[in-house]
């Protein structure tokens, strides 16, 4: 099964268009995506570490874990899922071994970025790895491999200044990858710019309402563009309403709480505010 999907994504790739990537985080919602007619999913860290553990997106999540909730999802429908690998969970060798894992889980697609993570003492949240290592890890990923139909992305979160973004994604096309993931809000400019240095297709990832339509995203060498975990995201909101109707009964349909968004009953039952504290804790400490 797993090699069917890999093969319909390669030719994904190799075609002129660009298709919306569902988010798929358990078996029925792979099943759901793939009968309305996705063309591709995505089991992002963020979601798996939910799912999996109940916390934030802060890297507790473990390798064993996510190649566990990828298996269950890529191996649940005939729908060709990328699964997001993080920075391999360490250097070189253990990217390996997380290509290894994951290939073994059925993946179409895996992630490597460029983060230093988890995040290190005193150091600001996001870090990038430097351009060497980052091209290292991504050899090292492409030779860990055994089905070569498996497609390996260099994700980075390089954005400003945009020469830093351009020289990361000019130095990991020529390490041999298959496509490139960019994250954030992409101006048609940039992504010329980026169609100067590379040729592979790129994966753009935002959150936000995108400016250009999916015939220009096209045009510009997106093949896959994914706006967000709005699926996960629901799929809490309507959770938490049914239980409290279910509980509370229908006179209590006025509970303040019930107008909570998806993400701030994320935070709230993910204990955002709690992990936060600790990160500055036994991250950040102050001086005392």
């Amino acid at each position: 099964m797993s090699s069917a999907a890999r093969l319909r994504l390669r030719e994904l790739l190799d075609s002129q268009q660009c298709v919306t990537c569902a988010s798929v985080f358990d078996p029925l919602s792979s099943r759901m995506a793939d009968d309305i007619g996705f063309q591709v999913g995505i089991l992002g860290g963020s979601v798996a570490s939910l799912m999996s553990l109940g916390v934030p997106d802060i890297y507790l999540l473990t390798l064993s874990e996510l190649a566990e909730q990828a298996r269950r999802v890529c191996q649940a429908s005939d729908l060709p899922v990328i699964v997001d690998g993080d920075n391999g969970y360490g250097n070189a060798l253990n990217v390996m071994r997380t290509v290894a894992e994951l290939e073994h889980a059925g993946a179409a697609v895996i992630t490597i970025e460029d983060t230093v993570i988890p995040r290190p003492y005193k150091q600001p949240e996001l870090n990038l790895s430097s351009v060497e290592e980052g091209c290292s890890k991504l050899q090292a990923a492409l030779n860990a491999r055994k089905d070569a139909n498996l497609a390996i992305f260099a994700r980075t979160h390089a954005h400003q200044p945009h020469r830093n973004l351009l020289e990361r994604v000019d130095a990991y096309s020529r390490s041999g990858v298959d496509g490139i993931c960019i994250f954030g809000q992409i101006s048609r400019a940039l992504l010329v710019q980026l169609n100067r240095v590379t040729d592979l297709p790129l994966m753009l990832i935002d959150y936000e309402e995108s400016a250009l339509s999916a015939e220009e995203l096209m045009q510009l060498g997106v093949r896959i563009h994914f706006n967000g975990h709005r699926a996960y995201e629901d799929s809490v909101k309507a959770t938490y309403q049914s239980l409290l109707q279910l509980h509370n009964g229908r006179e209590y349909r006025g509970r303040t709480d019930s107008d909570q968004n998806a993400k701030q009953l994320i935070g709230r039952f993910a204990r955002q505010q709690k992990f936060t504290a600790m990160s500055n804790d036994y991250l950040d400490p102050v001086a005392r």
